[in-house]
């Protein structure tokens, strides 16, 4: 049987249990489901979409909780208080690195690292600028050439999508990130990239983080969720430009953590939300490419819009421990 079925089975036999249940009583309270997720314009949008409408179905309330993704999070989460949640939305790779350290449950019948869950979106991460201050699209170059565009620079503070920009502006073509990544030579090469813009970055830890910073003037230019500039007022919309050309495609997947595996409730809810059909719905919902306006104005950026660089999950599960110290003590440095 497969896990939607399983999913829907375990949430029809829910559903038919509150029902018994509020028959039988009218003092007791049903407990939320807990949700781990990334604040801003995502869990808007998958309140509307997704928390809103499973709720209403299911007769019971959903509690949105933000995060910044941290795998070290989640384990303390666990440890301080386990069978709080029931669903996690992760990046793919810190799923795949969860899940080999036991923090999140398994489909018995898969030993492997893919085996806690399924990509679930899609979200681009792109440089947004303020338009005021440029005449023609900048690029990743520009955004380390602080001599003709002075100003503060944001970017993630996590080497996952911020090494691989530093290549960029380096030169390095998308399909060869990875394989100059897997160097030390290529690594090195990527941290000296940033270290010639150290004293300009502001960094953030959230998608809601990074919008803040550039909707508050905290920075000329930087890397954010495409959708987070897109679901923005018409005004604010008006005022950042996107550079399109060179984005990058990290994906998310739903995860429940260990200490609920045999929570019915919360495997129902993780099997719903990996459907196919609530996938579609969450895409659809979500502002990730350019309006026909925009791509109708003449631009030739956007006449021939290629395909977003897609962040390589197996890479980055693979390394990201060894990476990550390594990117943390470099950015701690004064």
């Amino acid at each position: 049987m497969g896990a939607f079925v399983i999913g829907m089975t375990l949430l029809h036999s829910g559903a038919q249990a509150s029902t018994h249940f509020s028959r039988h009583t009218t003092r007791s309270v049903t407990p939320p489901l807990r949700v781990l997720t990334f604040g801003g314009t995502i869990s808007a949008t998958q309140q509307k979409i997704l928390f809103k409408p499973y709720a209403q179905l299911l007769k019971r309330p959903i509690t949105i909780t933000s995060w910044d993704g941290e795998i070290d999070v989640l384990h303390k989460q666990e440890t301080v208080a386990p069978h709080r949640w029931a669903a996690v939305m992760m990046e793919d790779s810190s799923l795949q690195i969860s899940c080999s350290l036991g923090l999140l449950a398994r489909d018995p019948t898969d030993s492997s690292n893919n085996s806690c869950g399924q990509p679930s979106a899609a979200i681009d991460f792109a440089m947004a600028w303020d338009r005021s201050r440029f005449e023609t699209t900048p690029t990743w170059a520009d955004f380390w050439d602080v001599a003709r565009h002075p100003g503060r620079r944001s970017l993630r503070r996590d080497p996952r999508t911020t090494l691989e920009i530093a290549l960029l502006a380096d030169g390095v073509q998308p399909e060869a990130l990875y394989r100059v990544l897997s160097s030390n030579e290529g690594l090195d090469r990527a941290f000296h990239k940033l270290e010639q813009i150290r004293p300009y970055i502001v960094w953030w830890s959230t998608p809601a983080e990074a919008a803040h910073i550039l909707k508050s003037g905290g920075a000329l230019m930087g890397c954010v969720p495409t959708g987070e500039i897109l679901s923005a007022t018409p005004a604010e919309r008006l005022r950042f430009g996107v550079f399109w050309s060179q984005r990058l495609q990290v994906n998310y997947a739903w995860g429940v953590p260990k200490s609920s595996a045999q929570d019915n409730t919360a495997l129902a809810f993780t099997s719903w939300l990996e459907h196919p059909t609530q996938k579609q719905a969450f895409a659809n919902a979500w502002p990730s490419l350019p309006s026909l306006t925009e791509i109708n104005s003449g631009s030739p950026e956007l006449q021939h819009l290629p395909a977003a660089i897609p962040v390589d999950d197996a890479f980055w599960s693979a390394h990201l421990a060894t990476i990550s110290a390594r990117f943390e003590h470099w950015a701690q440095e004064p």
